[in-house]
């Protein structure tokens, strides 16, 4: 979330993230809330609820409607949209109804076609979601969808496969819930035998924010770790981890170990690599610049007796504590580059999500970026910065309340020989 790579302020990005992969020209592609309309960090276009839409009655004027919607995601360089809703109201006091169309899956479909229609015709994606089932908003986590496969095709899966079939749609969000049993984020019957193999869906698949599994064949026991399972059942992405978080399995998540251990394949990993590749050969940003926003950035020191707070040095302390609140001196005596490092903890749930600036010298030098911790100390490779010698008096800045910082660490980045 709020990727360097990406618009700054979204909801998530995929693809090219890490260095390497950035390095074989693979770019970063960028979703955004939400069903009612584009929000980023500041700033939101609040468009009328999937249940007013519906009651318009009225598909064409729909359409148009969220072709300025594509048209404003396309400007803020968003390749797809994570919207619509388009679960069936099978309850009135269901939490997400306001974004979900109707009880009806006819008059559910055919306004999905019309909005995800809309952002296609825009220059953008819509995600369809919650796959599928998503009846409640309490406990949704948990809640076991029981039903016959004859009303699940029937009522719940007809408004994603109008989508699906009429070829509006390339992304597509599973639910937290599991159905009979089965997690949908790793549910194969969802997402390959239906949705690819009867419906011919060629996009991506992806979780919903921090999603849980369990074992694709055997069901059991769920985790937010078991990776391994999503991509066996040919769900794509897992969302989200931390800032670089894929590069050292910050999730200590089980998809290498599983590969070591031959429960699963490399093939299965390539699927997915290639579903993801494929969507980004379709959505503007292959259209965009490939230019790598996580170069290192230049900031100007000051001089050495202008330092105000307490001072730490790079070369000898290597790290900037935070221990007598939000200020501190960092003194250089060797330029060059360097990545940013920081270990943080937010005393919240994961669904709670906080922001903070990084000030050198009165310029923002990072955004700090991170959903609760549970008041766990938890460390986040960051951007990369160039340092002149002299001094920068560091300030955090809270833009929405939460974080802790206990320090951040400058490791040098070594030379190049030519």
């Amino acid at each position: 979330m709020s990727n360097p790579r990406v618009t700054t302020g979204t909801a998530s990005a995929f693809g090219g993230l890490s260095d390497t992969l950035f390095a074989y020209g693979i770019p970063a592609a960028c979703c955004a809330d939400g069903p009612s309309g584009l929000r980023m960090e500041g700033k939101a276009t609040q468009l009328p609820i999937g249940t007013a839409l519906a009651a318009s009655w009225n598909p064409k004027l729909v359409r148009e409607l969220y072709t300025m919607e594509g048209q404003e995601l396309y400007r803020n360089d968003v390749d797809t949209l994570l919207g619509p809703g388009v679960n069936i109201h099978r309850h009135p006091l269901n939490g997400r109804n306001f974004e979900y169309y109707s009880e009806d899956p006819y008059l559910s479909g055919t306004i999905a076609v019309a909005s995800t229609g809309g952002i296609k015709d825009g220059g953008a994606w819509g995600t369809i979601k919650h796959f599928a089932l998503n009846g409640q908003e309490s406990h949704r986590f948990k809640i076991d969808a029981v039903c016959s496969e004859r009303a699940i095709r029937q009522i719940y899966l007809k408004t994603f496969e109008m989508a699906v079939k009429a070829g509006t749609v390339k992304t597509l969000m599973t639910a937290y819930n599991p159905i009979n049993g089965h997690w949908a984020a790793s549910n194969y019957d969802l997402c390959t035998t239906i949705l690819r193999n009867e419906w011919g869906y060629d996009g991506i698949v992806m979780t919903d924010w921090w999603a849980k599994m369990n074992d694709v064949v055997e069901g059991g026991e769920e985790s937010n770790k078991d990776t391994r399972d999503m991509v066996r059942s040919q769900n794509d992405l897992y969302m989200v981890v931390n800032n670089n978080g894929a590069e050292v399995n910050s999730n200590n998540d089980n998809t290498e170990e599983s590969v070591k251990e031959g429960k699963l394949t490399v093939g299965e990993l390539q699927r997915a690599a290639i579903n993801i590749c494929n969507f980004i050969l379709s959505a503007p940003v292959i259209e965009r610049e490939l230019v790598d926003t996580d170069v290192a950035k230049h900031y100007d020191s000051v001089p050495n007796d202008q330092a105000k707070y307490e001072v730490f040095n790079i070369e000898k302390d290597n790290k900037v504590m935070f221990n007598s609140g939000a200020e501190a001196t960092l003194e250089v005596e060797d330029e060059g580059e360097y990545t940013i490092i920081v270990n943080i903890a937010f005393d919240k749930s994961n669904l709670s999500q906080s922001t903070v600036n990084v000030n050198a010298n009165g310029t923002t030098m990072v955004v700090i970026q991170t959903n609760g911790t549970d008041g766990n100390w938890i460390t986040q490779k960051l951007c990369k910065v160039k340092l002149d010698k002299g001094v920068y008096n560091l300030k955090l800045e809270e833009v929405l309340a939460g974080i802790k910082v206990k320090y951040i660490q400058f490791k040098k980045i070594p030379k190049k020989n030519k």
